[in-house]
């Protein structure tokens, strides 16, 4: 760099520009995130993909259990006895494609 900075005593206005984000309870998304919890004294994997309350269950298969809420989306599933079904509960993994 060839050019020098060159440094003056002028005086400097600043002015306050208003913020024009919203604010953040406006940013976020109105639902969380899918979301997955383990009860290890219950031995229970759980996969929330919603907030909405839970209208009914069906046994999908021995130890699987899904949710679903009033309109008939899945809400969430369950996986009973996780600890002999799933290699580490404790750990998850997952990839987005």
């Amino acid at each position: 760099m060839n050019k020098r900075t060159r440094y003056t005593n002028e005086p400097m206005e600043f002015r306050v520009i208003p913020d024009f984000l919203p604010p953040p309870e406006k940013l976020r998304f109105k639902e969380t995130a899918a979301r997955m919890t383990y009860d290890s004294r219950k031995d229970v994997l759980h996969l929330q993909l919603s907030n909405a309350t839970v209208a009914r269950t069906v046994k999908a298969a021995p130890g699987v259990v899904l949710e679903y809420d009033e309109p008939g989306n899945l809400t969430g599933i369950q996986v009973l006895k996780a600890s002999r079904r799933v290699a580490n509960p404790r750990i998850l993994e997952f990839a987005v494609a």
